[in-house]
């Protein structure tokens, strides 16, 4: 709870009503090796003005859950260079490793993550869950706050909307590396549904996973209760883009409504197109190797990013950070 009321940021949205919002993720040894610190510094160039003149960046606004007890002294040090907030959620089951794709500790990084959301959402904010292997180019807060749905997550290359609040997800993958939570009690609701299923998955011999169950979690609340009470959406993945669809993100120019988009290659000096960069928020890494990988190819887009579309932050809009 400090670590929260620590890292709040009250915003105003676009319909005028106050929040509290903080990012949240996750942390290992393994990823303190390199690719934590590359995430870190990207949440800090996106700076912002608060109301009352001071300058604030996305790392301040930080709560990172650490799943290895050993890598708090480590942790103090990134907290003190970069101001965001670390909180012990070691369990001796988690190794200093990579946490290896469908391994005990693979899944059991779904329920800290749970938790994790839980935590913040019960605690009176919003919450931005963010996977720690992608690089920002700028805020996507203005973004958020522009709508008024309740949880809104990151997907596959796909011609949808985002700003009508629904009862269902597009019917096609989320990517829970990227999830905006908002404070309300069929949120938490929801959250612990998806926290209960995972874990019958696991009283039953089954192996639970959170990408897999998330959706469904969701939308089992919110097609009880309805939209009106816990609305869904997926976010358009030409702004949200990550390495699963390709290495250059996702292109809707010319595709019909509701159907899969194009997936885009570099040119021959090994760049993204400019007109579809401009729109990234962020570049999301899975389906890219181990978190050392993830580190090199985070810089790289981030130079990119830089080479191609100029400094980042530089298309951040504005908004109202109290």
């Amino acid at each position: 709870m400090e670590a929260v009321q620590r890292a709040k940021l009250p915003v105003m949205d676009a319909f005028g009503t106050k929040r509290d919002v903080i990012l949240m993720t996750l942390t290992s040894e393994h990823a303190l090796e390199k690719m934590f610190d590359v995430f870190l510094m990207s949440l800090m160039n996106v700076t912002f003005t608060r109301k009352d003149g001071t300058k604030s960046d996305l790392a301040k606004h930080l709560v990172v859950s650490v799943m290895n007890d050993d890598s708090m002294p480590k942790c103090q040090g990134l907290a003190q260079k970069y101001g965001s907030q670390f909180v012990r959620y070691g369990d001796s089951a988690f190794s200093l490793g990579n946490f290896n794709l469908f391994t005990d500790e693979f899944y059991g990084i779904g329920f800290v993550k749970i938790a994790t959301i839980l935590d913040g959402v019960t605690a009176g904010v919003d919450v931005l869950f963010l996977d720690a292997d992608q690089v920002f180019f700028r805020n996507p807060l203005p973004y958020l706050l522009a709508r008024e749905t309740d949880v809104m997550v990151s997907g596959d290359c796909h011609h949808h909307g985002d700003e009508t609040p629904e009862e269902r997800f597009p019917p096609i993958n989320n990517n829970i590396g990227f999830v905006y939570f908002r404070h309300t009690p069929m949120v938490a609701r929801a959250v612990m549904n998806w926290g209960y299923w995972m874990t019958e998955i696991l009283r039953s011999g089954g192996k639970p996973w959170d990408q897999n169950t998330f959706a469904g979690a969701m939308e089992h609340v919110s097609t009880d209760v309805t939209r009106r009470h816990l609305s869904l959406a997926m976010l358009r993945p030409e702004l949200f883009p990550y390495m699963c669809m390709g290495h250059c993100g996702c292109d809707l120019r010319g595709v019909p409504y509701f159907t899969v988009g194009k997936i885009p290659g570099k040119d021959g000096n090994g760049n993204c197109e400019r007109v579809l960069m401009e729109g990234w928020y962020a570049y999301h890494m899975p389906c890219s190797g181990d978190m050392n990988d993830k580190a090199r190819l985070m810089a790289e887009y981030s130079e990119m990013y830089q080479r191609v579309v100029g400094p980042i932050n530089s298309r951040s809009a504005p908004f109202q950070a109290l």
